[in-house]
């Protein structure tokens, strides 16, 4: 490892002292996930760090469409011989199987010897999100949370006097009774439940309190949270809610046919923007179920995997300046993700009074000190267990079995699949 930093700093030393030596440009594969939304802001910094660094080559591949299929893809090019120099999007879940294959590659030296570093703005305690048993594997990018999207020229024909959207579950389902009572021709609520990693459901059972797993790896949703989560689902499915994918719920959104919609912070923007000036959409925080609730954090970090010393050079070149306040800023404008750079929140010229002017975007803000990161699944078969989870979430928000009914087989099959002690 000593060696292989030597190589490292070598390499930087070169890179930034000696702009004289015309070798061949060094170019860079960055693999990442959720292409339809993180395109939008990484050909831009990529294209202006390219700019400011001629000797570097930026080659973007979104080929992933969410974080499991991301995960899956590197553990099979880890196999292969075919991984990229670098991943972006990587689900802060995913990281510790990653780090454990040894596809990640450890920035702690890398972050010790840099006296740059102080200057890009990620704090220590963000780089908490992306240590793996003491090693940084990461480097933070983004920070998400699932929110309350209200469609206000549909729900002001039921409720013309409602300005606070600090709702409670009971106050929100009473609001979606009434809109399905008026037959309005749209749909009253729809909560994304079909999503990455399970993610609103563990936002939904952390917000009463528990988790989907316990940190230890044992099975944490056969418990009361777990219980009042699936029937929260239920209740989804009995105010007239219909099953679609994630895409034909965003749309139908926009289109004003769902007044009250669950969705990542992260989609923000493009939902605003899609549902044009006519409507009126105000956003509000997650409801909160129990006193100790927190909410599932989403978004995720980028990181290195290539481990030849001027490859990992170049990349943690590009790794500082996609994590600093310009490209933060870029992120953040672009989709609504909260921002993990200090110094893009703290400074006028990038952040500082953005907020002030775009009252949408607060309500993710006044649920950071309710996220967490959620407690990965267990084991190789962490991706089935998903699917399992998934499935059994359908069938209660499809009204085609109770929570009572479901439980108990969520339970076996989990089971079945968890490591065998």
């Amino acid at each position: 490892m000593k060696r292989i930093l030597l190589s490292v700093i070598s390499a930087i030393w070169l890179m930034a002292f000696a702009p004289w030596l015309h070798a061949e440009p060094i170019t860079l594969h960055l693999a990442y996930a959720f292409p339809s939304r993180d395109t939008l802001f990484l050909e831009p910094i990529a294209e202006q760090f390219m700019k400011d660094n001629p000797g570097i080559k930026i080659k973007l591949e979104g080929n992933a469409t969410d974080c499991p299929a991301l995960l899956q893809q590197l553990l099979r090019y880890s196999v292969t011989g075919a991984l990229p120099d670098m991943v972006s999007s990587v689900c802060y879940t995913d990281m510790p199987i990653l780090a454990e294959r040894g596809i990640l590659t450890p920035l702690d030296d890398l972050l010790s010897n840099d006296p740059d570093w102080k200057n890009v703005g990620i704090t220590q305690s963000s780089l908490g999100t992306t240590t793996v048993k003491g090693r940084v594997v990461a480097v933070p990018q983004s920070v998400s949370s699932s929110i309350v999207f209200y469609n206000m020229s549909l729900i002001r024909k039921i409720r013309p006097d409602l300005e606070n959207l600090d709702l409670s579950w009971d106050e929100l389902l009473s609001i979606a009774a009434k809109l399905q009572k008026a037959e309005l021709g749209v749909m009253p609520l729809f909560f994304q439940y079909y999503d990455t990693d399970n993610w609103s459901f563990n936002s939904l059972v952390s917000s009463y309190g528990g988790d989907v797993f316990t940190k230890d790896g044992k099975i944490g949703f056969d418990s009361r949270a777990g219980r009042d989560a699936l029937a929260l689902l239920r209740r989804f499915g009995e105010t007239g809610m219909v099953d679609m994918t994630p895409e034909q719920a965003r749309q139908a959104f926009a289109s004003g046919k769902i007044a009250i919609y669950f969705d990542s912070t992260s989609r923000l923007q493009s939902l605003m923007a899609n549902a044009g000036p006519t409507m009126d959409i105000r956003t509000g925080v997650f409801p909160q179920s129990a006193a100790d609730g927190r909410l599932a954090q989403g978004g995720g970090g980028m990181a290195i995997t290539t481990k030849d010393p001027a490859r990992i050079a170049a990349a943690w070149k590009f790794l500082k300046f996609a994590s600093g306040p310009e490209a933060q800023t870029l992120i953040v404008k672009t989709t609504g993700f909260v921002p993990v750079n200090a110094v893009a929140v703290r400074d006028s010229a990038y952040l500082g009074a953005y907020y002030k002017k775009r009252p949408a975007m607060l309500a993710a803000i006044r649920e950071l000190p309710r996220v967490k990161v959620q407690n990965p699944y267990p084991g190789p078969n962490a991706a089935q267990i998903m699917i399992v989870i998934r499935d059994y979430l359908q069938r209660v928000v499809t009204l085609k079995q109770t929570p009572e009914e479901a439980l108990p087989g969520m339970v076996r099959e989990v089971t079945n699949l968890l490591p065998r002690p």
